[in-house]
């Protein structure tokens, strides 16, 4: 009876440190979410078009079915009231499921900023950091062009995400 007890134990230890090991990682590097309301505009129309045009002989089909879609002067407000007077890296991210396409693996979120921000890329599931230094305001405002790529095999529907913002001060 002892040894089952003791067998029983240790496998709710192990259950125990393998939900650990799954959660950890996680909550070790996601940021707090910034507070982007006060940006004016939330949902954007984009015209896609074929990002290598005229050259379908000499590609693979990856690059043949490439849309690309640009979307110019997206102003983005970020609250860094709570921040103010830190340093701190703030991450543009994207959630691992993107509404119309069934392979989050071909889309990327690419952008290019006005001053402030820095440029980048980033897939859904993962963030890229767009900013590290001081605040010393409380709002933090730039100018996006944003650029989205797409396989058109991969596409179900209306494509619809949202970028989310995090902040991790230092």
């Amino acid at each position: 009876m002892f040894l089952n007890r003791l067998q029983d134990f240790m496998w709710l230890m192990i259950v125990l440190i393998m939900g650990m090991m799954m959660v950890l990682p996680r909550a070790g590097c996601a940021g707090e979410v910034l507070d982007d309301s006060k940006s004016p505009q939330k949902q954007y129309s984009t015209q896609f078009k074929w990002a290598y045009p005229g050259q379908a002989g000499s590609m693979d089909q990856e690059k043949y079915l490439l849309l690309e879609g640009t979307r110019s002067n997206v102003e983005v407000r970020l609250d860094t009231a709570d921040y103010k007077g830190q340093n701190a890296r703030i991450y543009l991210g994207l959630p691992r499921q993107i509404q119309g396409i069934n392979s989050i693996e071909y889309f990327i979120l690419g952008w290019k900023t006005n001053r402030l921000f820095f440029p980048g890329e980033v897939r859904p599931g993962n963030r890229t950091l767009i900013y590290d230094g001081s605040i010393e305001t409380d709002l933090m405002i730039d100018l996006f062009t944003f650029t989205l790529r797409v396989n058109a095999n991969h596409i179900t529907g209306k494509i619809r995400y949202a970028p989310i913002f995090e902040i991790e001060p230092y």
